[in-house]
Parts: structure tokens; C-alpha cells; sequence
């Protein structure tokens, strides 16, 4: 099982706009998922402050983590360990997730490495997910 997936989009607006998708949790909910997924995101991105995800997927989750990194319009980072998982709330159950900011004329690169998955089907998952959530980013920030 490979130790870290990486994926990378270059989206059509400045750093501070992609920024703005990342951290603001009303935008965070639309691409997080569909709106009959009453997703709610609860944090104040503060260095080890608690990151708190809730919505209903098929059975109600909860994601949650620590902010590890905020550097702002370059570099954010979280812990995650989502409920549907099953896992023992113990650091090694947590993925790690990474989003570099690399502006490039009037464009954004944002890239994502996710690292530490504690079973196959996690980084699976994850994997299916944020090669798509990873173009909904840059469909939230390219449509304002």
C-alpha cells in the first residue's frame, strides 16, 4: 500500500480566492459534497485546534481532526478520521492532508498529498474522493 497519494488542479483565479474556498466553511460545504448532504464544518483554524466535518452519506458521519499547519494562501493542513471508519480515536488512525498554494501568473495550483492511511479501504476512499472533490474546488473558485 503506497504511503502517500498526491493530486494537483490549476485553477483560473489568485491565491487568495482559492484560499477563501478552502477555509470558509459555507464554501467548504458546497464542495464538499451534494447540499442533501447537510454537511457542516466546524473550526477556527487555529494551530491544533479541532476541525469538526458532519453530514449524512448514506449513515450520518463525523469527520475529525487537529489544523496542523496554517500558513495562509500557501499552505493548510489537517488531521482526519472519519466515524463511518470504525477506527479507535488514536493518533495513528489519522490521515494526514496537506494543500500547497503555488500561484503561476493569474492562476493557482493547488495540490493535496494525503499521507498515513490506517487500512487499505481508507486510502482507497479517500483516494476516489478527493480526485474529485479536487475539481470541485476549482469548479466553487472559477464560477464566482
Amino acid at each position: 500500500m503506497p504511503d502517500k497519494f498526491s493530486t494537483t488542479v490549476t485553477i483560473n483565479s489568485e491565491p487568495a480566492e482559492v484560499w477563501s474556498a478552502l477555509i470558509d466553511p459555507d464554501r467548504m460545504t458546497k464542495w464538499m459534497g451534494e447540499a442533501d448532504m447537510g454537511i457542516e464544518v466546524h473550526t477556527d483554524w487555529k494551530i491544533e485546534a479541532p476541525i469538526l466535518i458532519r453530514g449524512f452519506h448514506h449513515v450520518k458521519f463525523e469527520n475529525k481532526g487537529r489544523v496542523l499547519k496554517y500558513e495562509k494562501e500557501r499552505r493548510l493542513s489537517y488531521s482526519h478520521l472519519s466515524s463511518v471508519s470504525r477506527l479507535p480515536d488514536k493518533q495513528e488512525n489519522y490521515s494526514i492532508l496537506e494543500f500547497i498554494l503555488t500561484p503561476i501568473g493569474n492562476h493557482t495550483t493547488l495540490a493535496l498529498s494525503i499521507e498515513n492511511f490506517p487500512t487499505e479501504t481508507i486510502q482507497k476512499h479517500l483516494e476516489f474522493y478527493w480526485k474529485t472533490t479536487m475539481l470541485a474546488i476549482k469548479e466553487n473558485v472559477e464560477s464566482r
